[in-house]
């Protein structure tokens, strides 16, 4: 189900980031290479979850870089900081 949900919200943010092109270049790039790193780490769980190896240093450190961004966008783009927040939880709380 978490990994639902974290698609789900990847997808919000798609969504959100395409009608709304006020986003600079660089939290752009930020939120694309995030949005990669999540993908593979959504991959290499799902690998894990049958070896019984899940990775919880990489998930911690992508949630640091989501709440980092998170933060970025609560005072420029406040519209899109509830979707970031809610991958991070859903990052957080990934028990895989």
């Amino acid at each position: 189900m978490t990994i639902d949900n974290i698609k789900a919200s990847l997808q919000k943010l798609h969504t959100t980031l395409e009608s709304n092109g006020t986003v600079d270049n660089e939290l752009k790039e930020l939120l694309q290479k995030l949005d990669i790193d999540i993908q593979d780490l959504l991959k290499k769980d799902a690998a894990d979850i049958a070896a019984k190896a899940p990775e919880p240093d990489l998930r911690s450190e992508l949630v640091e870089r989501a709440q980092g961004i998170s933060a970025r966008l609560a005072v420029k783009h406040p519209h899109l900081e509830p979707v970031l927040r809610e991958i991070a939880d859903t990052l957080t709380n990934m028990g895989i």
